[in-house]
């Protein structure tokens, strides 16, 4: 500290007065009424008026080299201020190299030993604007949500009151625009249901846990125009200044509970008809041969109707599932890659300064790569778009595997971790006919995978075989290993293996991988063991 901070310290009590001024929010500063001296600046203020040190702003305010921070016009209207008077003035400040800043200056006088003193908090505009500009950003993104979903959200405080509630919410209970915002949730449950509802409500708030798509009893809802409806309910919470709020995903089941009803008819139908069949074969022996053959026709299309209606169901309950799932693991892909980006840009508008640029471009980069992994996500979404509706079509081609195998492994080399290396190798012939496209990406995923599960100093192994019968590709690595149960689900839509949830991925990587082997007719195994590494195997036969 250079002469004012001593002087701060021999005036007042220094652990105090370092308590009270250091601040990495606002520039705070110490002064002398009546002398106009500086007696103590807070670091911050020194990064405000672009100075390297405190000592360096000290000095040049003691020779008087230092641009004034308060024009003559607030100066004089300072003097004015006697002890326990506030102030507050919107004004340019200089900095050391004669750049201006707008901002606000809060000015308080207090009197000690005898002395009167000024406490000024210098707030920087500019930086609050980025601020704002920030919060508004992320407030469209959070609307953008809300407001498009295609399922009702409802937000609840803990007295059961609906905070919040998306425009598809309100059109699921038949309710006008902002009609449910401060409504009591007991309104929007059938008036059998309420009591034993409020119990249950109050039990989640005292020990909340989230709650999937499907689970629980069967629940009706109430609309507004006093009408019932069967509903699925997804439950999830969080804390905001130790209170608790529910958020509510609401999805209607009507058309799902109609299908069911008519499977449970068709049920009973069946069953009058083969009571029916029974008298029949005792009491009309002659007529056996025809009613067997209507009965049978009835029963046929009684079975294909009931095949229909069952597969529609498992659709939807696979649908449902899905979309679980995807929400689930969108909030979590997408949310961690855009705060990133959010940080990295804030602290990019936070290095003003010429000497800062490699601290910026450090940031740049970082949302650089952030923006390209949300990317890769954004394709594997697209590619099993064009999976499922048909539009991958297969373009055979002869081409050499060896060279084009080789080729990835080198595309691969700059995303390899500390110490891991990729060793390749061949045997047999190099000709072959397939989808080098197709190829391509499953190798690729194959060995970005290998990459990310494995450890430092790893060694992934991409080896090739062509004979007269087959050409067999494999990929193996020495990393974490599969769970034995999780093996079964591996190549679903968006699995991730237990102990795979902290390592970033989407879950449909090796799901897209099987589908573009089965285009080419070909088959794809797995052999695993925790710690100790995983091998995949791909044949086709010639």
């Amino acid at each position: 500290m250079g002469n004012i901070s001593r002087i701060a310290e021999n005036t007042f009590n220094g652990s105090l007065i370092r308590a009270l001024f250091n601040t990495d929010d606002e520039c705070l500063s110490l002064w002398d009424k009546d002398t106009d001296k500086l007696i103590y600046l807070d670091p911050k203020g020194c990064a405000l008026f672009g100075y390297d040190s405190i000592t360096e702003m000290e000095e040049a305010y003691a020779s008087g080299k230092a641009y004034s921070m308060i024009n003559q016009d607030v100066q004089a209207k300072l003097t004015l201020i006697k002890d326990g008077e506030h102030r507050k003035d919107e004004m340019l400040f200089y900095r050391k190299d004669g750049s201006t800043f707008h901002g606000f200056m809060h000015t308080t006088c207090f009197q000690y030993e005898s002395t009167e003193y000024l406490i000024r908090r210098v707030i920087d505009v500019e930086e609050l604007s980025l601020a704002v500009v920030g919060l508004q950003q992320e407030k469209k993104r959070f609307e953008a949500l809300f407001e498009f979903a295609s399922m009702g959200i409802l937000l609840i405080d803990g007295s059961g009151t609906v905070m919040l509630a998306n425009p598809f919410a309100e059109r699921l209970f038949s309710y006008t625009s902002g009609a449910m915002s401060g409504l009591n949730l007991q309104k929007l449950i059938p008036s059998r249901f309420r009591p034993q509802h409020e119990g249950k409500r109050k039990g989640f708030m005292d020990n909340p846990q989230n709650r999937p798509m499907g689970q629980g009893i069967a629940l009706y809802a109430l609309r507004g125009d006093g009408t019932e409806f069967p509903v699925e309910i997804s439950l999830g919470h969080y804390t905001r200044n130790e209170e608790q709020f529910a958020i509510a995903y609401v999805v209607d089941i009507t058309r799902r509970k109609d299908i069911h009803d008519q499977m449970k008819k068709q049920q009973v139908e069946m069953e009058r008809i083969n009571r029916v069949i029974e008298s029949l074969n005792e009491n009309l022996e002659k007529k056996v041969e025809m009613r067997t053959r209507q009965l049978n026709e009835a029963l046929d299309g009684l079975k294909k109707s009931r095949d229909e209606l069952e597969t529609a169901l498992s659709k939807e309950k696979e649908l449902s599932d899905l979309k679980t799932r995807f929400v689930s693991m969108a909030s979590h892909e997408f949310r961690t890659p855009l705060s990133t980006i959010l940080s990295s840009a804030s602290l990019v508008a936070k290095y003003t300064q010429a000497e800062e640029q490699v601290k910026r471009d450090k940031h740049i980069q970082r949302i650089r790569s952030t923006v390209s992994n949300l990317t890769d996500i954004l394709n594997e979404f697209l590619s099993i778009g064009r999976i499922e509706e048909g539009r991958v079509q297969l373009t055979p081609s002869s081409f050499n595997i060896k060279e084009q195998v080789q080729l990835v492994c080198n595309e691969m080399k700059p995303i390899l971790v500390k110490g891991q290396s990729i060793q390749c190798s061949h045997s047999g012939k190099v000709q072959v006919n397939l989808d080098l496209s197709l190829v391509r990406n499953v190798i690729i995923n194959l060995v970005s995978n290998a990459i990310k599960f494995s450890k430092e100093n790893g060694v992934i192994e991409v080896k090739t075989k062509v004979d007269q019968k087959q050409i067999l590709i494999s990929v193996r690595d020495h990393g974490i290993g599969i769970p034995e149960e999780d093996k079964k689900h591996l190549f679903e839509r968006f699995f991730r293996a237990t102990n795979a949830t902290n390592i970033q991925g989407t879950g449909l990587g090796l799901h897209i991988v099987s589908k573009y082997v089965e285009l080419m007719n070909g088959k794809m195994t797995v052999d695993s063991e925790l710690e100790m590494g995983t091998m995949f195997k791909i044949t086709f036969k010639i």
